[in-house]
């Protein structure tokens, strides 16, 4: 069988020498791809700042990486690592890139990883049957058909599917895909509550906070959540404490914690753990545009009673999608 490695030459020759020409010390992991940054932001070491760099030359990454997926189904459909790196590659695009400035195309590359990677969760056959399911079933096909060996799957599928319903909180199937995306996540934390870097714990804590409690949200566990998300990155990823201020600090209403969370955000260097300098950069430029817009995210001030014994109107949570304020 011809190395990975070399099976890659081609596709990622262009964009690492554009990264060495920037100065990349990128540190890729020997069974990662020379210059592939963004295929996971959260565990690959990257102490590049430049973070316009790669998304500039990300959608040239990306579609070279779906010429291959074409290529690969018919020469070794079973490549499933290269599979997972084009879905996680989907969502550094879009959560780095493109969310903040084009949610429609964000959107897009959500739905491409989750698609890609859901594709491969859905060949076993108790999960397919049970996708469209109720919330119950759904839950019990996890454990029966995947085990450590899925959790990649599992992983991407999660989170490009919780990026593309965090824009979309009107759609009628938002809860239950809240619902489904919770079930995915707690799972992977009964394999591994460290997996991802901790990052399973983040996202978790965003879909709890993501649904009014009536709906079934827990904004208690969505703190317990971000808190372990921490313990377990170990503190280095700014993008939790970013998370953390766009999701729960604006579930609560709490504009204090929203602004006080970003500001360190903003305060911490990026290179505080060099390895994570990339996200981290991308984390801060986050921070910047939410403080921009924060009162975007938060209900208007009631106004004050006209006359007596009327009621003022209860804060609420624009929901905007182009503002990207929570429901």
């Amino acid at each position: 069988m011809v190395p990975r490695s070399c099976r890659f030459v081609v596709l990622f020759g262009t964009l690492a020498a554009l990264a060495v020409l920037q100065g990349c010390a990128h540190k890729a992991p020997a069974d990662q791809p020379l210059g592939s940054y963004l295929e996971d932001i959260y565990t690959t070491a990257n102490t590049n700042p430049d973070v316009d760099v790669f998304c500039r030359a990300a959608t040239s990454h990306l579609e070279q990486m779906e010429d291959l997926i074409v290529v690969n189904e018919k020469k070794n459909p079973l490549d499933l690592s290269f599979i997972y790196r084009t879905a996680g590659a989907y969502y550094g695009y879009a959560y780095c890139c493109l969310e903040d400035t084009d949610q429609k195309e964000a959107m897009a590359n959500y739905l491409k990883g989750r698609d890609l990677a859901l594709s491969e969760l859905r060949r076993y056959s108790f999960f397919d049957q049970a996708f469209d399911d109720d919330i119950s079933r759904y839950r019990k096909a996890l454990p029966y058909n995947f085990d450590k060996r899925n959790l990649p799957a599992l992983y991407w599928t999660a989170m490009n599917w919780l990026g593309w319903i965090s824009l979309n909180r009107d759609v009628p199937e938002f809860s239950d895909s809240v619902a489904r995306i919770e079930a995915m996540l707690e799972f992977i934390n009964t394999i591994d509550r460290s997996y991802a870097g901790g990052t399973v714990h983040a996202a978790l804590g965003a879909a709890y906070a993501l649904r009014a409690k009536a709906d079934g949200g827990d904004p208690d566990k969505a703190k317990e959540q971000f808190e372990a998300a921490v313990l377990y990155s170990g503190d280095s990823l700014l993008m939790i404490h970013v998370m953390y201020a766009r999701f729960y600090a604006v579930r609560m209403q709490d504009r204090e914690l929203f602004r006080s969370t970003l500001q360190k955000v903003l305060d911490t260097p990026a290179n505080t753990y060099p390895d994570k300098t990339f996200v981290n950069e991308a984390a801060k430029r986050k921070a910047r545009i939410y403080l921009e817009k924060m009162e975007s995210f938060f209900a208007a001030p009631a106004e004050k009673k006209s006359a007596p014994g009327e009621e003022e109107s209860a804060p609420g949570e624009k929901k905007s999608v182009s503002e990207g304020a929570a429901s």
